[in-house]
């Protein structure tokens, strides 16, 4: 039943109140004395009017014990008898009855005609309680389990609510998810690496220091900790304790990079691995899937690992470069024997492919070529950003090692091997049709590790440290084979991959790559062949200059949108996002263009902004240099506000 409330009365006192001062003011100057007695009758009325205001909610529980005997005899017996708190509502949430347990427990009293249901149910409305089975809400700082029951009653329609008190399961409850056991596997690394000018008893020191500060942190967080390895740590927590790590965003990871040792940073990073689980053993093993995604995205980072795949914190330094050649010499060997017990070998990269993905591509086919073993390189002519490269072989002779995928799906039997190079993700690969043909797969790759990575490859070959794809071929090409013959055109190829990664050499090079192009260039790799493969026309430079003058500073962020349609539009995006790095004050760049019905954004950095992590939380991925992603059923308007979303987030998360 729904009531105007008792505000009503308030209302008449106040214009009746108004009405008689006026009117006992114009009796005053006729009759004084008619006027006082009237100002005497007006006090009474006032007395009266307080009382009934101040009354009201007392007045209105006796309504409710007077409603309550319009119902069945039986049925208000058995509601009022109820050990839990009931009440009877109207069609529109209104409160007809209630027993003694739901004034004393719920309302706490305080109730009036004018208060609906939803007042005491955390906010839900009457309609949301009747058509779900059983609604927890939260009251006065105690759980509640709401039950109803709907029925007619002379032509109206009401509903009993039943409060079933269920605190002390729901603090169980809260209690056992809190402690649900959490594995964090933490390693120290680039600390051998980065300080090589410091005595073994110097490394020592700094690697006892750190391991207290790891100590104390653990121990801040109420865990325990256990070295399982020089460099290795464990640690058991608890999920309440995740949960604060989360939240300060592991703290640890900024503590030890920034570590001093005599007045100077010691260079040393943390790469962390977390996962939960049904016991200890299932949350060690997915901690150490994790550290290993950590890892393979270049360290100094979280990777925590839950049901629907990875989360990360950190990623903002440079991948450490790895000195020792001992993987690739290792890699190297096995992918050759590899090679010779193939019956024919299909190379492919990722979609659209660029000169860093078919320049790797044709150095694996030199060495195949070299075992005597047939070799092919699957890529789309129509979508490549490596046309010039492909024209050049097609020059030299080489033109018959593309082909297409269908050619391509013909070749590949059980004894053909399948070499993706470039990427390590299946869904970026460019022909998956081949992917799930073939049986046997080597994965040859610098890009950050994401999810959804190729599990099944027989050699998975990783390094995000590399600058390109085409520095680690050019790294096994001198350990599968003595005699590896290279030619002119195959050592330019790889130099074009290295040059197109590294910006000519200025991004991202270590001494690795310095070594892999010494290496080319012993091999009659010209640089002015090569400086021709990135040559454009006129037209193309025209619209990358248009593109380059349209962009915005958006923190530190070069930002600009391609307004035109155009064949080359991929390659006059790419470009223009490199030159944009070029202006002072900026950071970042982010190109975005319409293409195949979706926003396309291609993002490049100069290091200190990792566009990886930017590209990845829409959807996209790459390397922390270089980064791109496709945004789909958006307009550009729409994706622009996506980016920007983006660039906040990972400054104020970093």
């Amino acid at each position: 039943m729904k009531f105007k409330g008792f505000w009503y009365d308030g209302l008449m006192i106040s214009v009746t109140a108004v009405f008689a001062a006026i009117f006992i003011a114009m009796t005053f100057f006729f009759e004084p004395r008619l006027a006082l007695t009237e100002c005497a009758g007006f006090a009474l009325v006032c007395v009266i009017a307080v009382y009934r205001a101040l009354s009201a909610k007392n007045r209105y529980k006796r309504f409710l014990i007077k409603t309550s005997k319009k119902l069945d005899y039986t049925d208000s017996k058995v509601l009022s008898g109820f050990p839990f708190p009931v009440a009877v509502c109207d069609g529109d949430g209104y409160i007809s009855w209630c027993n003694a347990g739901f004034l004393n427990e719920i309302s706490k009293g305080d109730i009036s005609a004018a208060d609906n249901i939803s007042k005491f149910t955390d906010g839900i409305k009457k309609n949301e309680l009747v058509n779900r089975d059983g609604t927890s809400v939260l009251v006065d700082g105690r759980y509640y389990t709401v039950f109803s029951v709907s029925y007619k009653s002379s032509g109206k329609d009401y509903s009993a609510l039943y409060f079933l008190d269920n605190t002390s399961l729901k603090k169980t409850e809260l209690e056992y998810f809190n402690s649900r056991p959490y594995a964090v596997l933490i390693e120290m690394d680039n600390l051998d690496g980065s300080r090589s000018d410091l005595r073994d008893s110097e490394l020592a020191e700094i690697r006892s220091r750190i391991e207290g500060v790891l100590d104390d942190w653990s121990e801040s967080y109420d865990s325990v900790m256990k070295k399982i390895s020089e460099d290795r740590y464990l640690i058991i927590t608890e999920q309440k304790n995740f949960s604060r790590m989360t939240q300060d965003r592991f703290s640890i990871l900024e503590t030890v990079r920034n570590y001093e040792y005599k007045e100077m940073k010691t260079g040393a990073t943390l790469s962390i691995g977390v996962s939960g689980g049904s016991d200890i053993r299932a949350c060690e093993k997915g901690a150490r899937k994790a550290l290993e995604m950590a890892l393979g995205r270049g360290g100094d980072q979280v990777a925590i690992k839950h049901k629907d795949g990875y989360d990360y914190i950190g990623g903002v330094s440079k991948s450490a470069e790895k000195r020792n050649k001992v993987k690739s010499r290792i890699v190297g060997s096995a992918l050759a024997e590899l090679m010779k017990s193939s019956s024919n070998i299909v190379i492919m990269g990722h979609s659209y492919t660029d000169l860093d993905a078919i320049g790797s591509a044709v150095g694996l086919a030199c060495a195949a070529e070299n075992f005597g073993i047939p070799v092919y390189i699957a890529t789309d002519k129509k979508k490549t950003l490596a046309a010039s490269l492909i024209e050049k072989l097609s020059i030299e002779g080489m033109g018959n090692l593309i082909i297409g995928q269908e050619k391509a799906a013909e070749l590949l039997d059980k004894k053909s091997l399948l070499i993706v190079v470039d990427t390590h993700i299946v869904s970026f690969v460019e022909f998956p049709k081949l992917y799930d043909i073939a049986e046997t797969k080597v994965i040859i790759d610098h890009h950050r590790r994401a999810a959804g990575d190729i599990e099944d490859a027989v050699i998975f070959h990783h390094d995000p440290g590399a600058s390109s794809a085409c520095e680690m071929v050019t790294e096994l090409l001198q350990y599968m084979d003595s005699e590896m013959k290279i030619s002119k055109t195959v050592a330019e190829a790889l130099l074009a991959g290295i040059m197109l990664d590294t910006k000519d050499f200025v991004i991202g090079t270590g001494v690795r790559t310095f070594e892999a192009a010494a290496f080319l260039k012993d091999k009659k790799a010209d640089m002015i062949s090569v400086k021709k493969l990135f040559a454009n026309s006129l037209e193309v430079n025209k619209l990358r200059t248009r593109v380059i003058s349209s962009a915005e500073n958006f923190m530190g962020c070069a930002v600009s949108v391609v307004d035109f349609d155009s064949p080359e539009v991929r390659i006059i995006a790419a470009q223009a996002a490199d030159e944009l790095l070029k202006v002072s004050g900026i950071k970042a760049s982010f190109v975005m263009f319409e293409n195949a019905g979706a926003i396309n954004i291609s993002a490049r950095s100069l290091g200190e902004i990792n566009v990886q992590i930017i590209m990845e939380s829409l959807g996209g991925g790459g390397h922390q240099t270089m980064a791109a992603c496709q945004l789909k059923g958006y307009d550009m308007t729409k994706a622009n506000f996506a980016l920007q979303g983006a660039i906040n987030n990972f400054f104020e998360n970093n």
